[in-house]
């Protein structure tokens, strides 16, 4: 339809817009305040209450160079699941412009860039007699999930409404999935005793919990270059080999891989393993339901175009790289046709120090590329660091584990043992169920002491009809109890002075209609 959107400003020119906009008599005919709204206590209530969520700005619809249109947005909770992130719309079309289709076209091409802000669903609430709200909604794939009675907290008035979503996600288990990283810590001698101690790992990371066991496979010449010497952190730790005869001792024998995952599947973990080459990747990709890259190989063009094309998900750690490397890798995976892709923060240190570990970059990713983000740990405490990055968001938590951190090698020593990788799926699973909801709700398990111990405007002594209505004399701000709550305290104001319409038993609660 030729339209366009611009950012609403918070300014007096796009408030006074809205506020016209607002006062339009149809306008406050269908809305749940009716009242007519005023300069400048608007433009408080505007800049104050419009703004609040940056990734969801208010929007002009503007058609050339006329504003047309208002578009306004609010996190709520999602009707269908509380782990779903879900946003409400509210639409407001300039009179002259009504009747011409345009609500429907805005609210079908709208759900495109609210799901781009990461939202699974888009609400609207309509007052029953909106009727031309109900017809756009339903013409412009929304469903209708309810009709119901709202009471307004700002009036106490009720309402009948009718409740619409978009579904604009699949549903997805949104269970945070856990990653035992084993990578080259199975190598401890000869091919018997390697081939053991990998599956002594998988059966470890089983017992724990997690959902994943992950190793890496790489080929030692498809590494470093010949003569890249040896690593300072590694001479740290006592190993001065070079890197070429470091990684010769680690590397992960092709026919080991199949071996590995039917060991897998027999006790029922999944297999992943990493690979750092072309031909890394074609040995394990028949095994893998999933790709991981790793940190150092987010440039390995070839690594990316072969994870993309594969079709299947693809973590990739960030590990020591820019914003900028990081934007390159994205676009690259999509552009050869990658399609479910989680970014991992990662602190590429071994250990790495609790304060380089920059937990917050984890939302950052998320709303920075639009994609699920998660952490690849390197620190040493079990729990501190994965149970946080639950907190902030994170989808996805791998951590190293060993059966002993004394042996030798260099990813032993800041491997959680056997003991921390279950005191560690064990956190995680905690922190993940306590997250909850997006937005702010009322827990199913607080209704009860809501409706009991929440403080209402309570008859203090038994109130005759005519009576007069007064603070401490005969009503007060008190916990109800048994009784039925009453109305809000803001409404005190109101009820002072008022005369009592009914017979209230001493203890009851004050409602709406009980005073003229």
């Amino acid at each position: 339809m030729g339209l366009a959107y611009e950012l609403a400003r918070q300014n007096e020119e796009d408030a006074r817009l809205v506020m016209k906009w607002r006062n339009d008599p149809d306008t406050r005919k269908n809305s749940f305040h009716s009242d007519e709204k005023v300069w400048p206590a608007f433009y408080k209530e505007y800049c104050d209450n419009y703004f609040l969520f940056p990734e969801l700005p208010p929007l002009f619809v503007v058609d050339g160079s006329e504003k047309i249109g208002f578009l306004r947005f609010n996190r709520c909770e999602d009707p269908f699941d509380v782990k779903r992130k879900c946003c409400e719309i509210s639409i407001n079309i300039a009179s002259e412009f009504r009747g011409k289709g345009i609500g429907k076209a805005l609210l079908v091409e709208i759900q495109k860039w609210v799901k781009g802000q990461g939202y699974d669903d888009l609400y609207a609430e309509v007052k029953n007699e909106n009727l031309f709200s109900h017809k756009a909604f339903l013409k412009a794939g929304f469903i209708k999930i309810s009709t119901e009675e709202k009471k307004l907290f700002a009036t106490g008035e009720k309402i009948v409404t009718s409740r619409y979503v978009a579904k604009l996600t699949e549903f997805k288990n949104d269970s945070v999935t856990i990653i035992a990283e084993a990578g080259s810590n199975w190598s401890v001698g000869g091919a018997k005793q390697n081939l053991a101690m990998a599956k002594i790992l998988i059966q470890i990371a089983k017992e724990a919990g997690a959902d994943i066991v992950k190793f890496q496979v790489f080929k030692p010449e498809l590494l470093y270059v010949s003569n890249a010497g040896s690593s300072c952190y590694l001479k740290s730790s006592g190993i001065e080999d070079s890197m070429s005869d470091l990684f010769k001792d680690l590397a992960m024998p092709y026919a080991m891989i199949e071996e590995l995952f039917d060991y897998c599947q027999n006790i029922g973990i999944e297999f992943m393993a990493t690979p750092f080459s072309e031909k890394d990747f074609f040995a394990v990709d028949p095994f893998v339901s999933r790709h991981k890259i790793a940190s150092y190989e987010l440039s390995h063009i070839h690594l990316l175009k072969l994870a993309a094309q594969s079709q299947k998900p693809l973590y990739l750690s960030t590990g020591a790289a820019t914003e900028e490397e990081i934007a390159w890798a994205v676009k690259a995976f999509y552009e050869f046709g990658g399609q479910n892709l989680t970014l991992l923060q990662c602190t590429a240190a071994y250990p790495a120090p609790q304060g380089a570990m920059n937990l917050q970059a984890i939302p950052w990713l998320k709303e920075r590329f639009k994609v699920p983000s998660g952490l690849s740990d390197h620190s040493e405490d079990p729990v501190v660091a994965p149970v946080a990055a639950v907190a902030l968001g994170a989808c996805a938590i791998e951590k190293h584990f060993t059966l002993d951190k004394r042996l030798p090698g260099p990813d032993h020593a800041f491997a959680l043992s056997p003991k921390e990788l279950v005191k560690m799926v064990s956190a995680i699973r905690k922190a993940s169920a306590m997250r909850g909801a997006f937005v702010k709700i009322v827990a199913d398990e607080e209704k009860e002491l809501r409706d009991f111990a929440r403080r209402g405007l309570q008859a203090i002594k038994a109130i005759a009809p005519g009576d007069i209505f007064k603070e401490n004399e005969n009503i007060a701000i008190l916990r109800p109890g048994n009784f039925p709550l009453g109305i809000h305290p803001k409404f005190l104001p109101t009820i002072e002075g008022k005369i009592a319409t009914r017979h209230i038993e001493m203890g009851c609660g004050i409602m709406h209609g009980d005073f003229s």
